[in-house]
């Protein structure tokens, strides 16, 4: 079975999707997207709490570990590569979701932010595509 989430696009939102029910995943992807989550997790030391907090859009407590993990995730998911969005890969998985035409103009709006560092830049593009469509977090 083919495997999208709606991350950014969104670590935060395909761990908070997975692990809250938010959005209509299956089983596997939920799965998965929670395996990819919990290596990252482990890989950057970003607290759990954190994230599920930025997942629900309150950046209060972002550090740079969390700044990491958004961007562990979105490459693991292959939404990030060499520090820019993968637009074909967005494209495919969330032009599922809120429609290609929206994403695409999304796409225009945030997809040339950059951060400090590729940590950063994976936040601020999270922040950008939650901001231009919340729908995509429920």
């Amino acid at each position: 079975m083919k495997f999208f989430t709606v991350a950014v696009v969104l670590a935060f939102v395909a761990v908070a999707a997975a692990q809250d029910g938010g959005l209509n995943l299956s089983e596997e992807q939920k799965q998965k997207v929670h395996a990819l989550g919990a290596e990252c997790l482990k890989e950057t030391g970003a607290s759990e709490e954190a994230v599920r907090a930025v997942g629900k859009g309150d950046y209060s407590q972002v550090d740079g570990n969390v700044k990491c993990f958004a961007k562990c995730l979105q490459g693991k998911l292959g939404y990030f590569v060499d520090g820019k969005v993968n637009e074909p890969a967005v494209e495919s998985s969330l032009g599922k979701l809120v429609g290609k035409e929206k994403i695409k103009a999304i796409q225009e709006k945030c997809n040339g932010v950059k951060g400090t560092d590729d940590c950063d830049t994976a936040l601020l593009l999270h922040k950008c595509y939650a901001t231009e469509n919340a729908s995509i977090l429920v």
